[in-house]
């Protein structure tokens, strides 16, 4: 009963606050964009939907510890803090409630970042520019193993390409080209049709052999190069699924590309929800049991001036991190993992 009832309150104020920061948000955003939006309600409508979603990894874990502040102070000014540990509740099983809910959220969220729900901000973007959800990216070129590839026309969602150009280098020189008019990717593997293949020889000297040029209807090739995680990767984007960017990582760093951009965007969309449980824990923690003999309007400033100053400062070394300043392991787990060491210590000591 006394796990619902916490529970219960600590939900009511994060859903509260949570469509509040959602509102106001999404208000500022449209104000701002209004100029560019198009003539239609049913559009306008759904950017702010779109928008209202994206807006979670930003406005979901400061809510649910700005949540947490407002049910303690709840608790603590209504006296129902005293009462609960008058009735033998420890400390500990009042915390309970805070740190389950949090953290159940915060996994929700994770679990949701690996769908497509990450990609919402695109298409409020392309109602704001006023083009077709369907994207087209154009003249992608890439390194695949030993291949230059360059698509002339690259459709993810459709998981075909049209123009491509495979180069094949063996030894630093030239050995093969491929040429189709259409592929499509289908398990895996890119089925490419109306093929032509020329082949050159190795010793290009001369009465050798001369260089060999054949046409096929069809022919697999490239296994494994996702035609989503290429078109994020070209457009540059900040924004990946959890499974694109694990995909992404695995894939570019068979290849040695610089991966920082991917690992700063997989780690952060871990570690951003996360933060609120520790921090929702960490302000419970430190929390008075009664408003007698404590300023309780110094104590709710200080909890969200030292929360929005962490989560600017988490925030930031993100940011620097995407940018490749620094190393996503030194920008963002080494200061969680310590954050978590810290917290543990705290926690063992007050609790």
């Amino acid at each position: 009963m006394l796990d619902r009832y916490i529970a219960w309150l600590y939900l009511r104020y994060t859903t509260l606050i949570l469509f509040a920061l959602t509102a106001f948000f999404v208000g500022m955003d449209t104000l701002s964009a209004a100029s560019k939006l198009p003539d239609s309600a049913n559009l306008i409508l759904l950017f702010g939907l779109f928008r209202a979603a994206r807006a979670l990894d930003i406005i979901l874990p400061l809510s649910l510890v700005f949540g947490a502040i407002a049910a303690n102070i709840r608790l603590i000014r209504s006296n129902e803090l005293v009462a609960l540990y008058s009735m033998g509740a420890s400390r500990l099983k009042t915390l309970k409630p805070f740190a389950a809910v949090s953290l159940a959220i915060a996994c929700a969220y994770i679990a949701l970042c690996c769908t497509q729900f990450v990609y919402l901000s695109d298409k409020a973007n392309a109602i704001k520019q006023k083009r077709d959800f369907s994207t087209i990216t154009q003249d992608l070129f890439i390194r695949y193993d030993n291949r230059f590839i360059y698509i002339r026309e690259l459709l993810p969602l459709q998981n075909e390409a049209r123009g491509l150009d495979i180069l094949e280098v063996s030894d630093g020189d030239l050995s093969r080209l491929i040429r189709a008019k259409k592929g499509v990717f289908k398990d895996g593997v890119w089925l490419l049709n109306d093929v032509s293949i020329v082949t050159k020889p190795r010793d290009l000297t001369l009465g050798g052999a001369g260089v060999v040029a054949q046409k096929q209807e069809s022919m697999t090739e490239l296994r494994g190069f996702r035609p989503d995680i290429m078109d994020t990767i070209y457009e540059q984007k900040f924004t990946y699924s959890l499974i694109d960017a694990a995909r992404a990582w695995i894939l570019f760093a068979d290849q040695d590309i610089n991966t920082y951009r991917i690992r700063s965007i997989l780690y952060a969309t871990i570690i951003f929800p996360l933060f609120a449980p520790l921090f929702a824990s960490l302000i419970f923690a430190y929390a008075p049991i009664s408003p007698r003999f404590f300023n309780m309007a110094m104590f709710s400033s200080i909890s969200i001036l030292l929360v929005l100053t962490a989560w600017g400062a988490l925030y930031s070394l993100a940011q620097a991190a995407k940018n490749g300043a620094i190393s996503p392991e030194a920008a963002l787990l080494l200061p969680f993992a310590l954050s978590v060491t810290i917290a543990g210590f705290i926690l063992k000591k007050k609790l």
